[in-house]
């Protein structure tokens, strides 16, 4: 039985999705904003934060611009994934995972107005982020190095050719 990739990147995208938000649940229900949990001290805590802007809170003030682009950017790729007959390797994976994500964050701008953040990498002074944001950057790496290798996943070896009349030869 072939298993239609439509179906396939809906699943995925709705399961990545669904694990980012529970990932942000269970933070908002064991961090507060004020205390930073040390999982790794000094290098990676657990820090509760909220940002209504896109990555390093760039347009923090215009939030239902930047919900209305991210809207469109979502339906855009989500479009063009599903309008596709053939993914490369990778590439379905990879294309599900940047959607999750960006669900997952979407998600959070519409019902909640801002986005939950609270990965916090303190060794290099890197923002707060998310298991969508991580999802994204996956994918986006994943989706490179699919389109840089090029191979498609259905490839078929070519039949080898029947000999013509003109190539072979008489006794």
């Amino acid at each position: 039985m072939k298993q239609n990739p439509k179906w396939i990147l809906l699943c995925l995208t709705l399961g990545f999705a669904l694990l980012d938000q529970a990932s942000k649940w269970a933070a908002k229900l064991c961090l507060t904003p004020v205390h930073s949990l040390p999982v790794i001290p000094n290098v990676f805590h657990l820090s509760l934060a909220y940002n209504t802007g896109a990555a390093f809170s760039m347009l923090h003030n215009q939030p239902q611009l930047l919900t209305g682009f991210t809207s469109l950017l979502f339906l855009a790729l989500l479009a063009y994934g599903l309008s596709r007959r053939q993914f490369y390797k990778g590439e379905l994976p990879a294309m599900a995972l940047i959607l999750g994500g960006a669900l997952g964050n979407l998600l959070d701008r519409i019902f909640l107005g801002h986005v939950t953040d609270f990965l916090d990498l303190i060794a290099i002074r890197y923002p707060i982020f998310n298991v969508a944001d991580s999802f994204i950057f996956c994918g986006v790496i994943l989706l490179a190095y699919t389109h840089l290798k090029g191979q498609p996943e259905a490839q078929t070896p070519e039949p080898p050719l029947a000999p013509s009349h003109e190539s072979r030869q008489n006794p």
